[in-house]
């Protein structure tokens, strides 16, 4: 019973906290909101010129190919000055120049050329920019002139618009959820430090360990609130993207990470003396997390180093295991992989972070 006093008291004492309660509300919300709808990662409306030195017909007809939800064709130049021109002050994203005879070249069977000229100053609209266009001339030209002996017919699983947007909501949603469980629990310690009531429950009967346990399971119960929040509420109603799996296959999973990433909340809170610290001391922890995990940079891309440290990133199975529940729609049992790395990480990351409280209290 006094257990459960503990956790109430907990749980009221971070409502009454109106800062961290408005910043859990923001981010949960309107964080996910602005992630999920400002950033796009799909190519839309990308200005480009044409130089053509050939003025065919099949030249004209390949640049309307460019379909305009997400091309914008600005005309054509007159020479390679006005290439530089309009690369060098960012009015194109690219510009297709078709060499002299290309129609009559590919008529005849000769190898010709189109160049794409990119503006590498606009990385992301730039690699999108050439992978679209190139895409587009092959298969002009393929199909305009040559008769295919493979006919190729691509299908995307899962996200079949191949929006960016629901990525982006579960990748934000996933981070918040990482913050909050590093930064609450932490705070939760800290604040006691600040107020002079460490001294209280070191001379009091209850066991410190009761003490870092309700701590943590009430923030954890805090953040598992705010996520079904999050997924009943931003996800579904204000972002408007579906959720494949079960919501309390996901819980549960968040559940599970609950449990190592409040390991590492408890070292912050050993470590620091005020909510400075704290602050400090999350981001530091967060950022290589984040990285390492694969949400923000395929782990196959990365340097093999920091592919080995990977394995010690929380985030890195509880990605796989978030995004194959509500994209893919799978059940929570079948990522044993996951639930057992989260659990055995849980175990060593909480025991080590209530050993050192407990030692530096």
């Amino acid at each position: 019973m006094s257990y459960l006093i503990l956790l109430y008291k907990e749980i009221v004492q971070f409502l009454r906290n109106r800062g961290l309660l408005l910043f859990a509300v923001y981010a949960f919300t309107l964080d996910i909101y602005l992630a999920a709808n400002g950033i796009d990662l799909t190519l839309k409306k990308a200005p480009f010129y044409a130089l053509d030195r050939d003025l065919s017909h099949t030249s004209r007809e390949l640049i309307s190919r460019f379909p305009p939800y997400y091309f914008n064709f600005r005309g054509y130049l007159l020479n390679d000055s006005q290439v530089d021109e309009v690369l060098l002050s960012d009015r194109a994203v690219g510009v297709v120049v078709f060499p002299p005879n290309f129609e009559r070249d590919l008529l005849s069977g000769r190898k010709t050329k189109v160049a794409l000229f990119v503006n590498g100053a606009e990385l992301s609209s730039s690699y999108l920019f050439s992978a679209y266009a190139t895409r587009i001339i092959l298969n002009f030209l393929t199909a305009s002139l040559y008769k295919p002996f493979v006919e190729v017919e691509p299908r995307v699983f899962y996200n079949q618009s191949c929006s960016s947007r629901l990525f982006m909501a579960y990748s934000e949603l996933l981070t918040m959820i990482t913050l909050f469980l590093l930064l609450l629990p932490a705070s939760a310690v800290v604040l006691e430090k600040e107020r002079g009531n460490i001294e209280m429950v070191i001379v009091s009967p209850l066991k410190p360990e009761l003490f870092v346990a309700a701590k943590a399971v009430s923030m954890g119960i805090v953040v598992l609130l705010f996520t079904a929040f999050a997924l009943l509420f931003t996800v579904k109603h204000l972002v408007g993207v579906k959720f494949a799996g079960s919501y309390w296959d996901f819980l549960l999973l968040t559940a599970v990470y609950t449990f190592a990433a409040t390991g590492l909340s408890m070292f912050i809170a050993a470590v620091s003396e005020n909510m400075l610290q704290v602050s400090q001391l999350t981001i530091l922890i967060l950022i290589p997390i984040l990285y390492l995990s694969g949400n923000w940079t395929p782990i196959d891309a990365m340097p093999r180093v920091l592919q080995w440290l990977s394995v010690l990133s929380p985030l890195k199975y509880y990605v796989n295991g978030a995004f194959s529940i509500a994209i893919k729609g799978l059940s929570v049992w079948s990522l044993k992989r996951e639930l057992f790395v989260l659990l055995l990480q849980g175990i060593g990351l909480f025991g080590l972070g209530t050993v050192i409280l407990k030692r530096r209290r």
